[in-house]
């Protein structure tokens, strides 16, 4: 039964806080000092959103689009907003495509603060006054992990990849102030332009399939301070809008290679986490047999822990919470599956590219 206790207290402690920015009021912000950068290929559709919600029309703030070979309509959708389009030619050897265009739109950009933001990023009423303003009280790295809006019921599978995600970044537990995050998200990352550059910028990570955990990793060793944050009442996503397959790829493509880029004592408590929560869910028509009094409230329990947590992290519902045993076996055997294609096959695609694996990457993996 320790499993059970410890499977309660790690869902209640490694995701306790989430910062969001639902309450983060903006003063009179000159915002011409800040360069959003927008990696886009063939993001048409999403682009078109994006755009339209910066309200470009009053922005004092510059944007690039960095067209990565896009083979639809992301270049002209880009040049009929007016944003400056950049076309970073073809992907070079030894370099993964966001980190290209990534660098390439950084080495364009004229703002002393540069924000890299998502294509499939919608951009709430004031949401870049806000992000902006948080980061001029903060300084360092911002790291912002935009509100997930689920829209389809296979969306909801995507719960407890977030929810090991948060976990894995170590930002949110309650000892958070002791120690700075080392790695952060990659959707919003907001930063200054010297320090991004004497950290090497996505050149000194060109090769990192999970190119954001990387690049964080890099600033925080050279002293900057990392705050992580979700863009809940700022920033809003729908990720994998076209289907369970679209899911599976977009997951698979990061989450076994992003197990090596955590801390030790992280990935510890998730492995023990998940661990504790499989032998939980084992053990739980035994235990309805012998306690259904204990089963049913451990059970009501587990769902609100975990429902108080991903409510800041996006639209799920307690309902579909309540099928936490299926996300949990859905969550291992796509991990699996990403471990078999980074370590084992080391190839991953997306985009329409085939992403290889560096051979001499040694990747840790949750057990």
């Amino acid at each position: 039964m320790s499993f059970l206790l410890v499977a309660l207290v790690l869902t209640a402690t490694l995701v306790i806080t989430i910062p969001t920015f639902k309450r983060v009021k903006i003063g009179r912000n000159d915002m011409s000092c800040l360069s959003i950068i927008i990696p886009a290929r063939n993001e048409e559709r999403n682009l078109t959103f994006l755009l339209q919600s910066l309200q470009l029309r009053n922005a004092d703030f510059e944007v690039i689009v960095v067209d990565d070979n896009s083979t639809d309509n992301t270049e002209r959708v880009a040049k009929a907003f007016g944003v400056k389009v950049v076309q970073p030619g073809a992907l070079p050897a030894g370099w993964l495509g966001k980190s290209w265009a990534c660098w390439n739109g950084a080495r364009e950009a004229k703002g002393s603060v540069l924000l890299f933001l998502d294509a499939d990023i919608t951009v709430e009423n004031d949401g870049i006054e806000k992000v902006f303003f948080y980061y001029q009280q903060q300084g360092g790295v911002l790291s912002v992990h935009p509100y997930h809006l689920v829209k389809r019921p296979y969306e909801m599978f995507s719960a407890l990849f977030h929810y090991v995600t948060f976990a894995s970044i170590g930002a949110f537990h309650p000892f958070k102030n002791w120690k700075s995050p080392s790695v952060g998200f990659g959707q919003c990352l907001l930063c200054s332009a010297a320090s991004y550059f004497q950290s090497g910028g996505h050149e000194g990570i060109k090769k990192e399939v999970v190119e954001n955990m990387a690049l964080v990793e890099k600033m925080n060793k050279q002293g900057e301070f990392i705050t992580c944050m979700s863009g809940q009442g700022a920033l809003s996503m729908r990720m994998y809008p076209n289907g369970m397959k679209g899911l599976i790829r977009g997951w698979s493509k990061s989450f076994a290679s992003g197990a090596g880029k955590t801390e030790a004592i992280y990935l510890f408590l998730v492995s023990l986490w998940l661990t504790s929560m499989i032998n939980y869910i084992l053990f739980l028509p035994t235990l309805w047999n012998q306690h259904a009094g204990l089963a049913i409230s451990s059970y009501v329990c587990y769902v609100s822990l975990l429902f108080n947590s991903l409510r800041k992290i996006g639209s799920f519902t307690f309902f579909s919470l309540c099928l936490f045993p299926i996300h949990v076996l859905f969550f291992l055997g796509l991990f699996v599956w990403s471990f078999v294609q980074t370590a084992v096959r080391k190839q991953v695609k997306w985009k329409e590219r085939s992403i290889s694996i560096e051979e001499e990457k040694k990747k840790k993996v949750i057990k």
